[in-house]
């Protein structure tokens, strides 16, 4: 029985970065297009949603697959804090992006980011097995997966069976 849809899509995806002009430069060069939305925010219905009184942020929003948005936050106010970020760190997130050639993405990517593991990683059971899959650095250390499915597509069935 599939369960009921509470929610109708996804809009987009908010990573907290260091420094949004170097992100969008990371941003603009992995994703081969320039962020849709560059400015900064200072207004009262922002603060009070996010619960900052005095709010004031510098946004860089690009375009993803599939109609969702990347959102890039730096918060100028109040003063942002540093966090571990590694991926098993309770609260940390990842972005996947899914690609039809993971070893040319490799290829076009290798002195542009930090890898991971030195080669894509074949899946070998799961989910996604036969695909191949990545793990890489943003300039904050946000992990982004790239990966590449198998030609059948994720078979979730045969996972939960």
């Amino acid at each position: 029985m599939t369960p009921p849809e509470r929610y109708s899509a996804l809009d987009h995806v908010g990573f907290t970065v260091s420094d949004v002009g170097a992100s969008v430069d990371f941003y603009s060069m992995m994703l081969g297009y320039p962020p849709l939305l560059r400015k900064v925010w200072e207004v009262e219905y922002v603060a009070t949603i996010v619960g900052y009184p005095g709010l004031k942020m510098d946004v860089a929003m690009f375009n993803l697959p599939s109609g969702s948005l990347l959102e890039l936050i730096e918060y100028l106010e109040p003063d942002a804090g540093r966090v571990d970020m590694e991926t098993y760190n309770v609260g940390n997130a990842h972005l996947c992006l899914t690609t039809e050639d993971i070893h040319a993405d490799f290829e076009r990517l290798r002195g542009h980011v930090e890898f991971r593991h030195p080669t894509p990683v074949e899946i070998p059971w799961g989910p996604y097995a036969g695909g191949w899959a990545a793990y890489i650095r943003d300039p904050d250390g946000i992990t982004i997966e790239l990966l590449q499915a198998p030609h059948a597509g994720a078979q979730l069935e045969e996972a939960s069976a």
